[in-house]
């Protein structure tokens, strides 16, 4: 993954430094030059910026600290607690990554330097014969309609979550326990979870069905068998509970490795769609757009979207929160391989136990926050566009009326600038390092 550019954003800073009668370097407080009867005056109204003292003795906090009320212009505040979610939400991605990569290189053996890629190539290549093959369905991640509403509430009060939806291109997820409808231009679809459901559409597990008559079984024949079968469930030998060469007549227990018609039970996770669904019962409803068709949902958006209406000053702000409150599930994946004759039988079972470790939890864990990394990187780059339009409303500040509390405020705002741009690219590029360390990983093992 690239760089984070905060070109744009450095840009911005200059202009707002311009804005407020600095030289544009943004290198400090422009209240910092007033003369000392001007001082003295804010003094006395209570007012000071982060580091100075207020009427109470307190120190003022500065926006790092935590304090993003600083400025007095809703849209610049709002960046400004949008830069510390920002930074909280990619450290913790980075954290998560970082943990994550440092239990598969001790799974491994692997010490904790060296090109991670490489040396997982060379123990597959090692222990492997052939191809390891691993089949994923990729992590899905949703941005909660929620968020965005309450950014824009922050931003600019016109938007009360809870009464507004955003427009969704892909699929809006649903409350199972709700009224459950969808636009025109969308399917309902519900999953049914269990140890068993009674299935009647997709089937992800295993599915066993009541044959009509004697049929061929690709599974599990549970019933009589007029050919060989492999295992029999009494001990007459005349209840077949194997695969059997011949046909079947009972029923059918079939695994279905991805998502396959069913019409018996399903042990596993079960999928129906259509108008006509019933999902009653259900552990997950959404709806799926069809074509380039756009969903108003209220729940969470899988795929692009649209925030609800709002002035230039606060939709970027608010793609950025959405993004930055982004929720994944984890993959599933699975894998088939053969090991290597020939091989010390003490190393490759320490090798196959890791493997299976990696498979079972730490790629799920892996690909699951990296996919929420990708989307807060994403939300960095629309804070740049969130600082454009933050300086916008700081210059229309002080153009118009704006009395000696905004434009004060204002000051103590381009006061910050330097550490925010700093503490930024700081949790930025870590999060692009991570990014990219967990790709490497994704690499070594043919998922990219």
């Amino acid at each position: 993954m690239k760089r984070f550019s905060f070109g744009l954003m450095a840009l911005t800073m200059c202009a707002l430094a311009a804005s407020c009668g600095d030289d544009g370097s943004g290198g400090g407080n422009p209240n910092d030059s007033l003369p000392p009867i001007a001082k003295q005056l804010i003094a006395a109204c209570g007012l000071a910026c982060p580091g100075d003292e207020d009427g109470d003795g307190a120190v003022v906090k500065g926006v790092l600290d935590g304090n993003t009320s600083i400025s007095g212009v809703a849209s610049v505040d709002a960046f400004f607690a949008s830069v510390n979610n920002f930074r909280s939400a990619a450290d913790g991605v980075s954290a998560g990554i970082e943990a994550q990569l440092g239990l598969i290189r001790a799974d491994f053996e692997l010490g904790a330097t060296g090109n991670l890629r490489t040396m997982l190539e060379a123990k597959v290549k090692a222990n492997i014969e052939g191809e390891l093959a691993i089949d994923y369905q990729p992590a899905r991640c949703a941005v909660d309609a929620r968020a965005t509403f309450e950014a824009n509430a922050r931003c600019e009060a016109t938007v009360t979550p809870g009464e507004a939806s955003i427009e969704c291109m892909g699929v809006c997820q649903l409350d199972a326990s709700a009224k459950l409808e969808c636009d025109a231009g969308a399917e309902l679809q519900c999953t049914f979870t269990g140890p068993t459901v009674d299935c009647k559409g997709e089937c992800t597990g295993t599915c066993e069905a009541k044959l009509e008559g004697s049929l061929a079984c690709d599974g599990t024949c549970r019933g009589t068998c007029d050919g060989n079968c492999s295992a029999y469930s009494n001990k007459e030998g005349t209840q077949c509970a194997g695969s059997c060469s011949g046909k079947c007549t009972g029923s059918c227990e079939a695994k279905a490795e991805a998502q396959a018609s069913c019409k018996g039970t399903c042990r596993g996770e079960c999928k129906v769609s259509g108008p006509m669904a019933d999902c009653k019962g259900s552990a997950h409803a959404e709806c799926k757009a069809t074509g380039e068709a756009k969903l108003m949902c209220k729940g969470k958006c899988e795929g692009k979207f649209e925030p609800p209406q709002a002035s230039a000053e606060c939709e970027a702000n608010a793609r950025a929160e959405a993004k930055l409150n982004v929720q994944c599930t984890p993959p599933q994946l699975n894998v088939n391989y053969r090991l290597k004759a020939g091989v010390d039988a003490m190393a490759q079972a320490k090798f196959e136990g890791a493997l299976k470790t990696l498979i079972r939890v730490r790629l799920p864990a892996l690909l699951q926050i990296t996919a929420r990394g990708n989307a807060v990187g994403e939300a960095g780059e629309e804070l740049g566009l969130a600082a454009g339009a933050a300086v916008k409303a700081s210059v229309d500040a002080l153009r118009g009326d704006a009395g000696i509390r905004a434009k004060f405020g204002l000051g103590c705002a381009l006061g910050e600038l330097p550490e925010v741009k700093a503490a930024l690219a700081t949790s930025g590029d870590r999060l692009v390092d991570n990014l990219n360390d967990s790709a490497a990983v994704s690499a070594a093992f043919s998922l990219n």
